[in-house]
């Protein structure tokens, strides 16, 4: 993973993804399903996405979420640390994550 400066996730260390405050989500049948109210859009998550959006609370960084996936889908921490990386860009890009650094 190539660390830019446009790109914050690029530094996973310091990156403490948090769901933003005006979602709301569920989990049906073990997967997540997030309703934007403001963007009136409803968002539904695999498994995997799930398990990352439930560490999005501000206080696991994006290298410490990877840890821990690696762990319980037993894959390895360079496709984790890339998995991660990738969700939480998809997640902010949809508005439901926002990323801050410690």
């Amino acid at each position: 993973m190539e660390s830019t400066r446009s790109d914050p996730i690029a530094t996973p260390t310091t990156v403490y993804p948090r769901r933003r405050p005006h979602v709301r989500a569920r989990a049906v049948e073990g997967e997540v399903v997030i309703l934007d109210r403001q963007r009136e859009l409803v968002h539904q998550l695999n498994e995997t996405a799930s398990y990352i959006w439930g560490r999005c609370d501000g206080h696991h960084s994006v290298a410490a979420i990877a840890t821990d996936l690696a762990q319980v889908f037993a894959i390895d921490l360079e496709t984790a640390q890339r998995d991660v990386a990738e969700a939480v860009r998809r997640l902010e890009a949809a508005g439901v994550v926002e990323t801050g650094s410690a």
